[in-house]
This record gives C-alpha cells, sequence and structure tokens, in this order.
C-alpha cells in the first residue's frame, strides 16, 4: 500500500509553486532569455526582468502601465492581453506585460497573434528565490518603493500605474474611463 501511495505521489506535479521553468519545453525554455535592454525587444522571446531594470525603464515614459499576472488566469479580472494592449495604446500609456511563472504559458502563447506587446517574466533568480509568492512578492515590493521583504498587506491590485517612475495607483481592473 505504502509503495502505491509512493508512486502516486511521485507522478503528482504541482503546478504553481514555483516559477515551473523545469516543466516547460525544449522549445519554450529556448524563449526565456535575460534581458539585457529595452532596445529592440523580440516578441518571440519572454525577458526575465527585476523590478529595479524595470523602474529604470519606467523613469524613460510618460507613463506606464504595468500588468503582472498568471498564464491562464481564469478570473473575471483577467482580460485578454490585447485588451491592456487596447487600453495603453489609446490612453498613451507604455505597457509591460510580466508574468509572474511559466505555468500555463501555452495559453498565452496561443493568443500571442492578438497582441504585439513583448512579454516578461519576473526573473526568480535575482530574488533569490525558487517560490513564486516570495519572489513576486519582492517584484512587487520593490516596483512600489517598500523594502523587498515587507509582508504582503491587503491585495491592491496587479494593474499598476506610473507616472515615469513614481507608482501613480494599483486597481484591480481596467477603469472603465
Amino acid at each position: 500500500m505504502a509503495l502505491v501511495l509512493s508512486a502516486t505521489l511521485l507522478s503528482c506535479t504541482i503546478q504553481g509553486l514555483t516559477n515551473d521553468y523545469s516543466k516547460l519545453s525544449v522549445e519554450n525554455k529556448a524563449k526565456v532569455v535575460p534581458l539585457e535592454n529595452f532596445e529592440n525587444l523580440n516578441t518571440e522571446q519572454i525577458y526575465k526582468i527585476n523590478a529595479q531594470q524595470l523602474k529604470s525603464e519606467l523613469a524613460k515614459h510618460p507613463q506606464s502601465l504595468v500588468y503582472i499576472f498568471k498564464n491562464g488566469c481564469t478570473s473575471d479580472l483577467c482580460k485578454p492581453m490585447y485588451v491592456y494592449e487596447n487600453f495603453a495604446n489609446k490612453k498613451g500609456y507604455k505597457l509591460f506585460l510580466v508574468m509572474n511563472g511559466y505555468d500555463g504559458l501555452n495559453s498565452t502563447l496561443d493568443r500571442r497573434i492578438s497582441f504585439k506587446s513583448p512579454l516578461f517574466s519576473i526573473d526568480n533568480n535575482f530574488y533569490e528565490s525558487k517560490y513564486r509568492i516570495t519572489y513576486t512578492r519582492y517584484f512587487e515590493n520593490e516596483l512600489t518603493g517598500k523594502p523587498r521583504e515587507t509582508k504582503r498587506g491587503e491585495y491592491l491590485g496587479n494593474l499598476y500605474f506610473f507616472k515615469g517612475s513614481q507608482l501613480e495607483k494599483i486597481e484591480r481592473d481596467l477603469p472603465k474611463s
């Protein structure tokens, strides 16, 4: 009985606990590359990024929208990428699409034809953590100007609106107007 239980547990995989990079296909692993700079980004790549790099780039734009998302999200607050892209284009925001892990990556890549913005992923190695909840918190804390290891407070949202490098507001959904 114990042998059967052990074999069953070994065959199970937990999705979303870590960044799930090791579970990607060889083809998708090849798409994930370190960000060297923000010039000439290739939409076929996924650029590993940390909040320091992102904040430096935010400073170069009058206003930006950073959307931190989970691939394959089915919540009412998760819209297709083209919705965020259309909003950003209409309102004059520079858009940064930042995934917090690779679980469900194919659901995002399958819709790649509907949006043109480059894709980024939080660089968990930079944050020295393999756990999604930890490196995402560190990234969000640094992005919002908090000390990295600040404990998570009330959930405000995953849409970060910036004027230059200054955080203006965090929202759960796109503004209606």
